[in-house]
């Protein structure tokens, strides 16, 4: 026998090679916060005053607000894909269904931690083929908006923005954000955190690009 998913390793049992049960895990484990970090892209930034003594202002968000955002983040997305699937996996086990009450937030983190927690049970499963398979599809959906395929094609890196970190002179760091869904979001310069939650507010705090600059085009992208 082989994978049912990859269609390529041999299976000694169930229907999930490790490889491929390694990849659900991480998958499954991403998408709590792949769905907060969407947040960033549901409300385009609006322009506003100038602070920080007009050296920033408010700019428009590097990507327009996409129905596929919406799909993504509300109860029938990401949130409801992963409670069918922890509610299939009770079922199959002989158990109750969890009530979906709480914020999507929690509903999410919820749902995931579940069946992160049965994967091994998951891997043995008949159902654990198409489980995986939707899995990598909702990461998959999720990286197709956070990193256009224009960037993709030109080597470009998608950029969340520059760093508003402030040192003990008051000089703005102002090094590049590289944004990477894969790994906790920091400024390569002074390494200071951004975590999805703080990604609106940075996109607000940007500096305005000079008639010259082409650099604020990518921010933009």
């Amino acid at each position: 026998m082989i994978c049912s998913l990859c269609k390529t390793n041999p299976l000694r049992y169930g229907t999930l090679c490790g490889a491929c049960t390694l990849d659900t895990l991480a998958h499954i484990r991403r998408l709590p916060r792949m769905w907060s970090g969407l947040e960033a892209w549901l409300t385009p930034g609006v322009r506003g005053s100038a602070q920080y003594g007009g050296r920033v202002r408010q700019v428009e968000a590097p990507l327009p607000l996409d129905t596929e955002v919406l799909t993504l983040r509300a109860a029938g997305g990401i949130v409801g894909v992963l409670e069918d699937w922890r509610d299939a996996v009770r079922d199959s086990r002989g158990l109750p269904e969890w009530e979906r009450i709480g914020s999507l937030a929690h509903r999410v983190g919820t749902a995931a931690g579940y069946l992160a927690a049965q994967i091994h049970f998951i891997a043995l499963w008949e159902q654990g083929p198409q489980l995986g398979r939707e899995m990598r599809q909702l990461v998959e959906r999720v990286e197709r908006v956070v990193q256009p395929d224009e960037a993709e094609e030109k080597g470009q890196p998608s950029i969340l923005g520059y760093c508003t970190a402030v040192d003990l002179s008051g000089v703005i760091c102002g090094s590049q954000i590289v944004l990477d869904m894969g790994r906790p979001v920091q400024c390569g310069w002074c390494q200071c955190p951004y975590p999805p939650d703080t990604w609106l507010q940075l996109r607000r705090l940007q500096p305005a690009p000079s008639p010259t600059d082409t650099t604020g085009e990518l921010a933009a992208a």
